[in-house]
């Protein structure tokens, strides 16, 4: 990882450039490690489609069970409940 002295006066162009080249840059003040510059992950690993957990959605489903009925009894049911 390259360092860069800000008492060099770099402009922002020279720290892009260093990032570019070698993916992180570290600025030092006084021989401090004051900031870490790092170039961001590339969006490829990021963008990794993820498998759709169909067993999942099953086993969520079968805990809340299809009402039938119609929703004025539902709602006066749920706020009966909520009086006690």
């Amino acid at each position: 990882m390259e360092r860069i002295d800000i008492s060099d006066d770099r402009r922002v162009a020279d720290l892009v450039e260093a990032v570019e080249r070698d993916g992180a840059v570290e600025i030092v003040r006084d021989g401090v490690v004051v900031a870490t510059v790092a170039a961001p992950q590339p969006l490829a690993a990021a963008a990794k489609p993820r498998g759709f957990d169909m067993e999942g959605l099953k086993a969520l489903r079968a805990k809340y069970p299809v009402r039938i009925g119609d929703a004025a009894t539902l709602i006066r049911e749920l706020r009966d409940a909520d009086d006690c």
